[in-house]
C-alpha cells in the first residue's frame, strides 16, 4: 500500500514539470541555442524542443509553431580590442590587441600598437649647476720648521653648468640620464700652501753643549795645571775671570774646544803608558 501511495505522489510531482517543460520554445530549458535536430530547435540545456521547429522544418502536429532565432552579430572574443558584450553571434570582425606605446610624442612610439601599455618613454634636457673643487699646491720653504704649514694663496671653489639628456617613464620617473655638455662658468682658484722643510737641530746641540760644560769644568778643577781654556781663565784675576767665565758659558765654541783638548790629552796619556811598558 505504501508503495502505491509513493508512486501516486511521484506521478503528481512529475506531471506539472513535464507540462511546464513543454511551454514555449525552450523557455524552461535555458532558451534556444540556434541549432536544429531533426527539424526542431535544440535548447541550451541540450534537449530538443517538442513544439518549435527550425526554419523550413516540419512538425508532426498542427499545434506546433515554427520559431526563427534572432541573432546579434559582432565580436564575441573577450580578449579582442572591439569585443561586443551584446553580441551572441561572432561575425569575424574581432581585432586582436597589440600592446605598445601609442603616444606619437614618445621616443619609443609603436605605430603598430593599438593598446597603450604605459611603456612610453620621453626625453628632456635639464641643466644643473655644480661645484668645482679647488686644487691644492704645496711649496717647500726651508725657512720654516719642518711640519709647519702656511697658506700663501687661499683656494676658492668654482662652478660649472652641466646639461643632461634625461629619459623619463610614462609616470614622470627618471630612468636614465646622459651628460650632453659641460661649461665652466667660474674658474676655481688653486690654493698654495708653504710647507716647512727646515729641521732644527738646536736641542741636540744644546744637550751636547751642556755635557761638554760639565766635562770641561770637572777636568779643569780636577787638574788645575792642565792646558784647557778653563785652566787659563782660572789663572786670571777675579774680575777678568768672571767675565771670561760668562763668555765661556754662553759661547758654544770654547766648551767644544776644551772637550777636544781633553780627548787629545787622554790619547797622549794612553800612548805614553804604552811606551813605558815597552
Amino acid at each position: 500500500m505504501k508503495k502505491v501511495v509513493r508512486c501516486i505522489l511521484l506521478l503528481i510531482l512529475l506531471v506539472p514539470i513535464n507540462v511546464s517543460a513543454r511551454r514555449g520554445c525552450c523557455s524552461w530549458h535555458g532558451g534556444v541555442s540556434g541549432a536544429c535536430r531533426n527539424g526542431y530547435q535544440v535548447c541550451n540545456d541540450g534537449t530538443t524542443s517538442p513544439s518549435c521547429t527550425c526554419s523550413g522544418g516540419t512538425s508532426s502536429s498542427s499545434s506546433r509553431q515554427t520559431y526563427t532565432p534572432s541573432y546579434t552579430y559582432g565580436c564575441t572574443d573577450r580578449n579582442a580590442l572591439n569585443y561586443n558584450p551584446s553580441a551572441n553571434k561572432d561575425d569575424g570582425s574581432c581585432i586582436a590587441k597589440i600592446l605598445g606605446c601609442t603616444d606619437k610624442t614618445a621616443i619609443n612610439y609603436n605605430s603598430s600598437a593599438n593598446t597603450n601599455d604605459s611603456s612610453c618613454q620621453y626625453e628632456k634636457e635639464i641643466t644643473e649647476t655644480k661645484k668645482v673643487n679647488y686644487k691644492t699646491k704645496y711649496i717647500d720653504n726651508n725657512e720654516m720648521d719642518k711640519g709647519q704649514e702656511k697658506v700663501k694663496i687661499a683656494g676658492k671653489d668654482g662652478e660649472k653648468k652641466v646639461v643632461y639628456t634625461v629619459t623619463l617613464d610614462a609616470f614622470g620617473n627618471e630612468i636614465d640620464r646622459e651628460k650632453k655638455s659641460e661649461t665652466i662658468t667660474l674658474e676655481a682658484v688653486e690654493e698654495v700652501i708653504e710647507r716647512g722643510t727646515y729641521e732644527n737641530s738646536s736641542p741636540v746641540i744644546g744637550i751636547s753643549w751642556i755635557v761638554c760644560l760639565i766635562i770641561d769644568f770637572y777636568q779643569a778643577f780636577k787638574n788645575k795645571d792642565g792646558n784647557l781654556l778653563l785652566n787659563k781663565i782660572q789663572k786670571q784675576k777675579d774680575s777678568i775671570a768672571i767675565i771670561l767665565y760668562i763668555l765661556y758659558v754662553i759661547t758654544i765654541v770654547p766648551a767644544f774646544i776644551d772637550v777636544i783638548l781633553i780627548i787629545i790629552n787622554k790619547l797622549k796619556q794612553k800612548n805614553s803608558k804604552k811606551e813605558m811598558r815597552q
